[in-house]
């Protein structure tokens, strides 16, 4: 299995391989729900020396050396900061939400995308199905006083059913075979897994697009590189829903990559190109995601 995961990664990017075991900083981001503001000067006070990412002005990073001792901190035990992947930060705060938008987070848990649009919007709904991992989001959400937040322990597949065209905005953060978390050897990588979470990906996207308003906005996103997970699921709903069309991601970073149109044989609709691929480097893990919009 190691060798067809290298083959398959070679062939979206080989510049993949040679970064997925080198992580050298991590990111946080201020909770503005817990008087955030004030993190930064306590964690100078404490020896630390975070760094402000350019594109905004509420995230940071450290170097991944300080990543045990950050969470003795005072700025992390009191909920001032979250510590969240830059690449995901970057997702959530790519959905042009306002001030009355009421946001669906469709695979929410462990929460840190819902507590972004819970500073932004007027309310959010967080739709989590496993009932550990539920709980643990729900804990995640009181300590970070988030009282805007309504949680469901529910499947995302079924969301719609009860919510058609509910939600101003939608986020869909897939399950996914989770192959951006590889850092060694390929033990429980297959491609039956693959295949496997591609068609939940698609059951999910649809219940995602429907429970869209119409005029409204999404993103499809996942932590993987596999294109049947990710630009073979947005090609699904562009063939299914001519009412859905992709908008352009221009991220502030160089390390990402447009979408591919044809993968082992299959040819995508050409505006998947216009999906996003993040490349992992630094504090960004690989991630996929696409911006869509339904007419």
């Amino acid at each position: 299995m190691q060798e067809l995961f290298e083959e398959r990664i070679k062939k979206i990017n080989p510049d993949i391989l040679n970064q997925l075991d080198k992580k050298d900083e991590f990111s946080f981001r201020l909770n503005a729900h817990r008087g955030g503001e004030n993190a930064v000067e306590m964690l100078k006070e404490e020896g630390f020396e975070p760094k402000k990412v350019d594109w905004a002005e509420d995230v940071y990073t450290l170097p991944i050396k300080d990543r045990k001792r950050v969470v003795k901190s005072k700025a992390y035990t009191q909920n001032r900061i979250y510590i969240q992947n830059l690449s995901s930060i970057f997702a959530a705060y790519s959905l042009d939400i306002d001030k009355d938008d009421w946001v669906l987070d469709l695979a929410a848990a462990p929460g840190g995308k819902s507590l972004i649009f819970s500073e932004r919007a007027k309310k959010v709904s967080a739709v989590e199905p496993d009932r550990q991992r539920y709980f643990r989001m729900r804990r995640n959400f009181k300590e970070h006083k988030a009282s805007n937040i309504q949680t469901y322990n529910k499947d995302g597949r079924f969301i719609y059913k009860s919510c058609p065209g509910w939600f101003d905005k939608v986020f869909l953060d897939a399950p996914c075979s989770s192959e951006a978390h590889m850092d060694g050897e390929v033990t429980w990588w297959n491609l039956r897994r693959v295949r496997r979470f591609s068609k939940l990906q698609k059951e999910l996207v649809i219940s995602a697009f429907e429970s869209l308003k119409d005029g409204g906005q999404m993103i499809y996103a996942t932590c993987t590189f596999s294109p049947e997970e990710n630009e073979e699921v947005v090609d699904f709903l562009l063939k299914n829903y001519p009412n859905a069309k992709i908008l352009p991601v221009n991220p502030p970073f160089d390390n990402y990559q447009k979408g591919i149109t044809s993968w082992d044989g299959k040819e995508y609709d050409k505006r998947v190109q216009e999906s996003v691929r993040i490349l992992p480097k630094g504090a960004y893990s690989g991630f996929f995601m696409a911006k869509i919009a339904k007419s």
